[in-house]
């Protein structure tokens, strides 16, 4: 009886040995995925700081030109007004 028990006990890490192998590959492959998305999602969260910090510059120079136009409208504005308050009178 004890020697039946003993083949057993043998055959059983034999029986196991493909099952945890396929089960290990699996594991991987899915720390693979996971980690291969993760590191995905931390790339594009980085490219998208960037773009944004990117996008932030560009905004501030357009503001910035826009205020130096609004400078030189409102000069002319003025000279307009000057000119039309006092007409040169015309030359005969």
């Amino acid at each position: 009886m004890y020697s039946k028990i003993i083949v057993v006990n043998e055959t059983i890490p034999t029986l196991i040995e493909p099952v945890a192998n396929m089960v290990g590959g699996v594991i991987n492959l899915l720390k693979t995925a996971i980690g291969g998305i993760f590191g995905l999602y931390v790339l594009l969260v980085i490219l998208r700081w960037k773009e944004a910090r990117d996008m932030k510059k560009i905004l501030l120079e357009v503001k910035e030109q826009i205020a130096k136009l609004n400078k030189t409208v409102t000069k002319i504005e003025k000279l307009n007004e000057k000119k039309n308050k006092h007409p040169r009178s015309p030359k005969q």
